[in-house]
């Protein structure tokens, strides 16, 4: 049954990624019906599992079920994606703020070693963002009660993929952002380490938006290219 259920949630993964990307590509938009059978049978995968996804897409607000349990595109634009983003990084400050506070050795070591990975790497593109989602988890598992990291995994989900798709800064830019945490963390800086890490997220929603104006899912002005 658990090997059933692990198969069944590797499955929804693949239908949420596979509809992140043709929401982030502008090949499904603002207002268009998600045909549950239609992406069963482009994925070959049974119509439970596509449900699932969209269960999980309309906690991202990405989609809007109404009546019927007709799953449409749901509205978004540079304004709700900054909200959005705002949102995770105070949640993220929360968790910042509490590491700081608490200064435990052993989880400064594991964020300083993996920022001077970070550092020392010369990564790029991918492989950097990882290792800087890497220094994230670490703050969020250590500084999280496990209310919070829920709603860390909650509010992140879609953000968190866009971030991966989007972040062009430069590798010198991203290493700072997180420098910039962890020394506030390192110094007991509650308030600087929330703020550095709400001014990253908010840096991260920035190069979000940017790529989908470069895709033309939003507009010069922000708005959806699919809206009236």
């Amino acid at each position: 049954m658990a090997e059933v259920a692990l198969r069944r949630t590797r499955t929804s993964a693949a239908v949420v990624e596979y509809l992140q990307k043709a929401i982030f590509a502008g090949t499904l938009r603002y207002g268009d019906r998600v045909d549950v059978e239609r992406i069963g049978a482009t994925l070959g995968v049974s119509p439970t599992p596509v449900r699932e996804a969209l269960v999980l897409l309309e906690r991202d607000g990405l989609i809007a079920t109404r009546v019927h349990r007709v799953a449409f595109v749901q509205h978004f634009d540079a304004r709700t994606l900054r909200a959005d983003f705002h949102v995770l990084g105070l949640l993220g400050g929360v968790t910042a703020a509490r590491v700081a506070k608490d200064r435990d050795p052993e989880v400064l070591a594991r964020l300083q070693g993996l920022l001077r990975a970070l550092a020392e790497s010369g990564a790029t593109g991918t492989r950097l963002l990882d290792l800087a989602a890497e220094i994230v988890l670490v703050q969020h598992r250590a500084g999280a009660t496990p209310r919070l990291l829920a709603e860390l995994r909650g509010a992140g989900g879609f953000l968190a993929w866009a971030v991966h798709q989007s972040d062009r800064r430069a590798p010198e830019e991203i290493i700072e952002a997180q420098r910039r945490v962890i020394d506030a963390i390192a110094a007991g800086d509650s308030q600087g380490a929330a703020q550095a890490r709400l001014l990253d997220t908010r840096a991260a929603a920035e190069e979000v938006i940017r790529e989908l104006v470069r895709r033309g899912v939003l507009r010069e002005d922000g708005t959806n290219a699919a809206a009236g």
